[in-house]
């Protein structure tokens, strides 16, 4: 699930026409993560580190970089 935005900026990677958001913090601090087609989301859902489900990271945006969040465990 992610929530879009258009009135706000995010530090983008691009590679031909893919196009991915910088992580701050977290597991992942300094890693980039693929953004979705169109606007500019305002939260990502990141799928944890290591083998078999795991909770999902949330990254949220703010001063252009997607900042870790919380740990969310899904409902099982």
């Amino acid at each position: 699930m992610t929530t879009r935005t258009t009135d706000r900026w995010a530090e983008i990677l691009t590679l031909g026409d893919a196009r991915f958001g910088v992580l701050a913090g977290g597991p992942f601090d300094g890693r980039c993560y693929p953004l979705p087609d169109g606007a500019i989301p305002d939260t990502l859902h990141v799928p944890g580190p290591g083998p078999g489900p795991g909770p999902m990271l949330r990254y949220v945006l703010r001063d252009g970089l997607y900042r870790f969040e919380r740990a969310e465990r899904s409902a099982a």
